[in-house]
C-alpha cells in the first residue's frame, strides 16, 4: 500500500512540477521577450535623438560599451558607417539585409533571426533617419528551448527536494491511515468502522465470520451426531451378534436338547435377519447422507408403490390380525424410485409394528391441492407430543421397553426424513397417545 501511494503521488508531483515549470517558464520568457524588445526600441529612440542633435560624432566606443545591445549605423547604400562590436571597414555591405530593405521602404523594421547552431535568437530593430541613413540596434538572447534546458538543473534539484519531503509525508500519512485498520476487531468488524469506504468490505467480513461460525457449529453437531451414531451402531450390531454367538455356542457344545434345536435355529435366523436389515438400513442412510447413492430422478407413480407396499406387508399385518386397508389412486412425482419405496414402506411398517393385535392401518395415496401425497393412519399406541420431534432421530424409539418385541432397526423414520429432504417433501404428523397416529408425506410438486 505504501509503495503504491508513493508511486502514484510521485508521478503526480513530478508531472505537476514539470508542467508548472514549463508553463511558468514560457510565461516569464514571453514577458522578458516583450520587455527586451521594448528596451531595444527605446534604445533606438535615444540614439536617434542623439544623432539628430549631435550628428555622427554622437556614436563613439563609449556609447557601445554602455549597452549590451549591438549598434550599427548604415549609409544610404548599405555600407557600415559605425558598429559597436566590429570594425566597420572590415564589414560587408548590408544593403541586402531584410531589416535594411524594410526600414528604407517603411521607415522602420523589426525582426527576429534564429541561430540553430548556437540555440540563440537576435532581435533587430531599424529606423530610417532624416538624412536617409539607417540606424539598427540588435539584442541577442537565448532561445526558449535553451532557456528551459539551462534551468533543468534547478528543476532537478527542486524535484529531489520535493520527493524527499514526499517520502517523509507518505510514510507518516500511511502509518496514520493503516493504524485504525490494524486495530479493527476481525471478530466484530462492524462495531467500529474507521472509514466508511471500508464498510462494504467489513460487512462481507462479518458475513463470512457468521458463515464460518455456523459451519463450525454444524461440524461440531455433525461430529456429535457421528459419534452418537457410531456408538448406537456398535450397540445395535453387537446385540444380535452376541445372541447369534451365544446360541451357536450352546448348540456347538451339545447343551441344547434335540427338541430345542429348531427353536434355537429359529432364534439365530431371526437375529441374523435383524442384523442384515440393520446393515441394509445403515447403508441406505449413509447414501442419503452423502448423496452418493442413486440420484437419477424419474417419473414415479407412488400409487403403484403404495400397492406394492401393501402387498408386501399383508403377511406381516396378518400375523397380528391387523386390517390393512388401501385407497386412492395414481399420483406421480419426480423422484428416486427405490428411495420413495423405502419411505412408504417404512411408514407403513412402523404403523403395523406399533399397532396392537386386532387393530387397523389405513393407507391412502392421492393429491392434496394438486400435490401428490401419501398418508398412513393407525389406531396404535400413539406418540406423546414431547417426543414427536425426536422420532426421526437415528435409533430413537418411543416405546423402548418393547423395542425388541416390535423389531425394526430404529432407522426407518430417519430414512423417511432424509428421503423427504431429497425430494423436497414435507412430513406432517398428527398423533395422540392411546388414539393412534396419522403421518403424511406431501410432495411439493404439481402434476
Amino acid at each position: 500500500m505504501k509503495q503504491r501511494i508513493f508511486s502514484h503521488t510521485s508521478f503526480l508531483i513530478i508531472l505537476s512540477v514539470i508542467l508548472t515549470f514549463l508553463a511558468a517558464g514560457t510565461v516569464m520568457y514571453n514577458r522578458y521577450d516583450l520587455y527586451m524588445k521594448q528596451g531595444v526600441r527605446d534604445e533606438v529612440a535615444y540614439i536617434r535623438t542623439g544623432l539628430e542633435e549631435d550628428g555622427e560624432g554622437f556614436l563613439t566606443s563609449k556609447v557601445g560599451d554602455a549597452t549590451s545591445s549591438r549598434i550599427t549605423l548604415l549609409g544610404k547604400d548599405g555600407s557600415v558607417l559605425f558598429d559597436s562590436i566590429e570594425d566597420p571597414s572590415e564589414m560587408e555591405n548590408h544593403s541586402n539585409r531584410p531589416e535594411f530593405i524594410e526600414a528604407e521602404k517603411n521607415g522602420f523594421s523589426e525582426m527576429v533571426r534564429y541561430s540553430d547552431t548556437l540555440s540563440k535568437q537576435t532581435f533587430y530593430y531599424a529606423v530610417r533617419l532624416d538624412d536617409g541613413q539607417i540606424l539598427r540596434v540588435a539584442k541577442t538572447t537565448d532561445s526558449l528551448l535553451m532557456t528551459m534546458v539551462s534551468s533543468f538543473l534547478l528543476l532537478g534539484g527542486l524535484v529531489c527536494v520535493i520527493l524527499m519531503i514526499e517520502i517523509f509525508l507518505v510514510q507518516k500519512q500511511t502509518r496514520k491511515l493503516i493504524e485504525p485498520i490494524n486495530q479493527i476487531d476481525l471478530e466484530q468488524p462492524l462495531n467500529d468502522v474507521c472509514y466508511e469506504e471500508l464498510r462494504p468490505l467489513l460487512f462481507r467480513l462479518d458475513q463470512q465470520n457468521r458463515q464460518i461460525q455456523k459451519q463450525l457449529e454444524d461440524l461440531k453437531n455433525a461430529e456429535s451426531v457421528r459419534k452418537e451414531f457410531t456408538a448406537n451402531v456398535s450397540h445395535e450390531l453387537k446385540t444380535p451378534l452376541m445372541s447369534i454367538s451365544g446360541y451357536a455356542e450352546l448348540m456347538m457344545n451339545g447343551m441344547v436338547p434335540s427338541d430345542k434345536v429348531q427353536d434355537f435355529s429359529g432364534r439365530i435366523y431371526h437375529e441374523s435377519e435383524r442384523l442384515s436389515n440393520l446393515v441394509a438400513d445403515i447403508i441406505q442412510l449413509s447414501r442419503l447422507d452423502e448423496k452418493n447413492g442413486e440420484t437419477m430422478f424419474e417419473p414415479v407413480d407412488i400409487g403403484e408403490l403404495g400397492q406394492d407396499v401393501i402387498n408386501n406387508l399383508q403377511n406381516c399385518a396378518g400375523k397380528k390380525q391387523i386390517e390393512l386397508k388401501y385407497s386412492g389412486g395414481s399420483a406421480k412425482v419426480e423422484g428416486v424410485r427405490h428411495v420413495l419405496y423405502e419411505m412408504l414402506y417404512n411408514i407403513t411398517d412402523n404403523a403395523i409394528r406399533y399397532t396392537p393385535e386386532g387393530g387397523e392401518v389405513k393407507v391412502f395415496v392421492g393429491k392434496l391441492n394438486g400435490k401428490p401425497y401419501f398418508r398412513v393412519e393407525d389406531n396404535g399406541i400413539g406418540i406423546p407430543e414431547s417426543e414427536q420431534q425426536r422420532i426421526f432421530e437415528r435409533f430413537y424409539r418411543v416405546d423402548k421397553s418393547h423395542s425388541r418385541e416390535t423389531g425394526g432397526t430404529g432407522l426407518g423414520l430417519s430414512i423417511v426424513k432424509h428421503g423427504a429432504v431429497l425430494h423436497h417433501a414435507k412430513i406432517l404428523l398428527d398423533s395422540e397417545p392411546g388414539r393412534g397416529t396419522k403421518m403424511e408425506i406431501l410432495f411439493n410438486q404439481i402434476k
